[in-house]
């Protein structure tokens, strides 16, 4: 167990470095004069490959392989429950009323070789006895476990369980978990089909290499791993789910995967669906529910998640709320940093990612946030994404950081969400009803900002484009927004300030909500507003004086508003603004802001804190593709 400690430690620290060593972010509040939260985290040495392949070597290899059947005490088929009274290695081929292990049965070995075990009462394979028992189960060929009885496991091992070989299992509860263990389950190599009423697999951690999981169906969470009870402080020594290379599939009510502190996932594909069950405000102490937890309303058969200063709108007879969490991939009973902790500032110096995607295939389908780090950090550093969710796709409660992968939001309240959000990577495409990305935290010991360092991020969103509670800082990378057509919001919206340092920069939305970026920015700006509108579908086109086109991006929506900033603005020189065919402008760029149209009709929200007066106002920041 100490392997995984040192495993996630190491993939804490080294995570922060990913961007590239010497690349520290400073918050932009400090440039702004609202004070922020120092630098993140520092560079550490990448050694997390070497601890990786030691984790996989003394949890995995062992079991990998093991398929032979020479030594074994050949158990014969029984319509009752088989007892077994001592440690050894037994074979079961045929069909059986139960396996129940013994007090003395504390290292054992089970060859299922075309075995169905099949209890009308009772847990099918029980092994509820001994808390140490050590249980390897080696499949070959196809085996099922079944118990159909009320209230109970198909299996119940109380130790730590096994499971390897190059066959299959089908296991099902009509009553309970489908495998509940008290101690580590490992999996390797072999294929799992699971039915269960509760869990489909319960246990105190769980680590799965080269495998293929088929949850058909689980009454609540398809994997779950969940600390002691007295486990109260963050630890890694329990509570986890590490997936590597593993084919994973679930339709759940509950969460695709819920661990106490700890997932990991590093390779594989992941077929993630989860369903969850929509109650009235009017039912709330019957689910012992609190009246925060009614965020949705009704229309048609669909729900639509709302924002929580709108529901004073609505009687408690309109307003929904979800029955059960049914995330994609969660993390969080443990709380992480310290509440107690109440006047330290919580900053992405501490490192501690509590979700780590490596790499992988992931297809999730959630009526609740899609990838969830309720305590700690959430790092995706590669993979393939598809999301569709009523929530929230990916967020944290701290920091959520992107350094690679391809992310396709399709659906979702808000694409990417966190305290803290930092992007130096990845190709992103969000598509959010609410904000695409946003910066927003209720405990007072974050101060929110947004880091874009690198990346391609595109964002259609009805609500803020790009919002932050505190600061935005972009110092490189693409970003497009295509914001809000109404003016109740706007493509960029930040409390404490926005500079622009780097990268391509292209937002658009109406007017009314437009917010500009700082004019201590380093990179200049053109913000260009018509009271006309620019219809969808349009082909907007900066050139130089000479006509050369610097890019071109064909607007998804109806907008007035547009910023633009990009290295090829360069002070003194002038340059057009086309769209399709008509010129809209022609200026040049004579400071850091350079301010063209209808600018009396643009709100002045956002200006950085500690601005000299005339200052233009603050706000966000959008990119866009370039020729």
């Amino acid at each position: 167990m100490k392997r995984i400690a040192l495993l996630i430690l190491t993939l804490a620290l080294s995570a922060c470095g990913l961007a590239g060593c010497g690349s520290h972010f400073t918050n932009p509040g400090d440039y702004l004069g609202g004070g922020g939260t120092g630098e993140s985290a520092d560079c550490a040495d990448d050694v997390t490959d070497g601890v990786k392949e030691d984790f996989a070597d003394k949890d995995f290899s062992a079991l990998s392989g093991n398929t032979a059947t020479d030594g074994a005490t050949a158990v014969a088929p029984s319509d009752g429950v088989i007892p077994i009274s001592a440690s050894g290695t037994y074979l079961f081929s045929g069909q059986y009323g139960g396996i129940a292990l013994g007090a003395d049965s504390l290292k054992l070995h089970l060859i299922f070789h075309g075995a169905q075990i099949s209890a009308a009462a009772g847990v099918a394979l029980d092994g509820a006895v001994h808390k140490k028992a050590e249980v390897v189960i080696t499949l070959i060929g196809e085996n099922s476990i079944t118990s159909a009885a009320e209230g109970e496991n198909a299996v119940h091992i109380k130790g730590s369980l096994s499971l390897n070989g190059s066959g299959s299992l089908a296991v099902e509860s009509g009553g309970k978990n489908a495998v509940k263990v008290s101690k580590e389950l490992s999996i390797v190599d072999c294929s799992l089909t699971l039915t269960a009423a509760n869990h489909a697999i319960s246990a105190l951690s769980v680590s799965a290499s080269d495998c293929n999981i088929n949850v058909l169906s689980a009454g609540k969470d398809g994997i779950n791993a969940e600390c002691d009870d007295e486990t109260t402080s963050f630890t890694t020594e329990e509570g986890y789910v590490y997936l590597k290379n593993v084919g994973y599939s679930c339709e759940t009510a509950g969460d695709g995967v819920q661990a106490d502190t700890v997932v990991l996932i590093d390779g594989g594909s992941y077929n993630i669906k989860t369903t969850g069950s929509f109650v009235p405000k009017t039912q709330m102490s019957e689910y012992g529910m609190a009246a925060d937890d009614f965020k949705y309303i009704k229309s048609g058969n669909t729900y639509k998640r709302i924002a929580s200063d709108e529901t004073g709108r609505y009687g408690a007879s309109s307003l929904y709320g979800l029955a059960q969490g049914c995330k994609g991939i969660k993390v969080g009973e443990i709380e992480y940093p310290d509440p107690s902790d109440a006047d330290k500032e919580i900053t992405v110096t501490e490192g501690d990612y509590s979700i780590i995607i490596e790499s992988g295939t992931f297809l999730i389908d959630s009526t609740d946030d899609a990838v969830h780090a309720n305590s700690g950090n959430l790092s995706v550093r590669g993979g393939n994404f598809t999301i569709s969710t009523c929530d929230d796709a990916l967020t944290s409660d701290n920091l959520t950081k992107i350094t690679g992968g391809e992310i396709a939001v399709t659906a979702s309240y808000e694409g990417v969400e966190g305290g803290y959000v930092e992007i130096s990577g990845g190709k992103i495409r969000i598509t959010a009803s609410d904000d695409g990305v946003n910066a927003a935290s209720d405990d007072a010991r974050v101060v929110e900002h947004i880091l874009i360092s690198g990346g391609e991020i595109y964002v259609d969103a009805e609500g803020d484009g790009v919002d932050s509670n505190g600061s935005i800082n972009m110092t490189g990378g693409t970003l497009v927004v295509f914001g809000p057509t109404s003016g109740g919001n706007g493509s960029l919206d930040a409390d404490r300030g926005i500079l622009i340092d780097g990268g391509y920069l292209f937002a658009v939305g109406p007017l009314g909500m437009v917010e500009t970026p700082a004019s201590n920015s380093k990179q200049n700006v053109l913000s260009y507003a018509q009271n006309q509108t620019i219809g969808a579908n349009t082909v907007l086109s900066l050139t130089d004086g000479d006509k050369t086109p610097i890019f071109s991006v064909t607007v998804e929506k109806n907008c007035q508003s547009v910023i633009v900033s990009c290295p090829e603005l360069v002070t003194g020189k002038s340059y057009k603004l086309y769209g399709g065919d008509t010129q809209l402008c022609t200026f040049t760029v004579s400071s850091v802001i350079t301010s063209v149209g209808s600018q009396g009709n643009m709100g002045q929200g956002g200006t950085p804190p500690g601005t000299p007066p005339g200052t233009p106002p603050g706000g966000g920041f959008g990119g866009f593709g370039r020729r």
